[in-house]
């Protein structure tokens, strides 16, 4: 919508607020993850703003599916939420104020941004909740993350896909490049959570004494034995004299 009766200023400090109030948004849908994750004693290490929106830094997966349900949803909630809220003041303002532009361009960006989230793939607030209810049901978290990281995979293609055909087909370039930056952070993202869901079932009831190597020693080796603090540093690098079997202190070492 343009605004020819407004000055070059007044569209600058309309743009500069509907940022940082944008932003805000973002923010507010993270903390409201932050606030649920910390209900259930869940640390939230950070919460990062950046090109693409916002993420919120958990420190480790929930313990149970209803507990991820209701970690997920709550920031799709609060999208919603913003979206009363900003729809309410949108329509209770005179069409062509700033006021009305402002909270019309918000009510709409925090129910796309809601609506979006909702997508059923990883790592999407969408997917989490998919793979809740798929956690929920199958009691396997392992195999609830796979499907939904592939279903966020194949969303990030058919993004990109549609990203390209807005680009080169319908000549609408912004949407099409913003589309196709879109799909291929989602399939970053998908890709690194299914690779560290696998690398878990890879090593899951492995212990550290099950990637013991034992080292055998050379035929006719002779091994000096001595405590290692102190000592082991200063011969790791150097030639030390045969030994002979003998224990103690260690001889002196030469340089190579």
């Amino acid at each position: 919508m343009r605004y020819p009766q407004w000055t070059s200023r007044q569209l600058w400090s309309l743009g500069l607020l509907t940022s940082v109030l944008f932003f805000g948004s973002v923010l507010f849908h993270e903390l409201s993850h932050s606030i649920v994750a910390r209900h259930y004693r869940i640390p939230v290490a950070s919460i990062t703003l950046f090109f693409f929106g916002g993420i919120a830094r958990i420190t480790r997966d929930p313990d149970r599916a209803g507990q991820e349900f209701l970690i997920a949803a709550a920031g799709p909630a609060s999208s919603y939420l913003l979206t009363g809220a900003f729809g309410i003041l949108a329509v209770s303002t005179p069409n062509g104020s700033m006021l009305n532009a402002l909270t019309t361009w918000l009510a709409w960006t925090n129910l796309g941004l809601a609506t979006f989230n909702l997508l059923p793939g990883f790592p999407l607030d969408g997917g989490r909740i998919f793979r809740s209810i798929i956690w929920g049901i199958t009691k396997n978290y392992s195999r609830s993350t796979r499907i939904a990281a592939r279903i966020g995979q194949a969303i990030a293609y058919g993004m990109m896909a549609l990203g390209a055909y807005w680009a080169f087909v319908a000549h609408s370039s912004v949407n099409g490049i913003w589309f196709i930056f879109l799909g291929w952070f989602l399939l970053t993202a998908a890709r690194q959570s299914y690779s560290q869901i696998a690398t878990q079932g890879a090593l899951q009831g492995l212990r550290a004494a099950d990637t013991r190597v034992r080292l055998r020693a050379p035929a006719g080796a002779r091994i000096w034995s001595f405590p290692m603090a102190g000592s082991w540093g200063s011969c790791a690098l150097r030639r030390c004299r045969p030994s002979r079997g003998r224990t103690g202190p260690p001889p002196p070492c030469k340089r190579r």
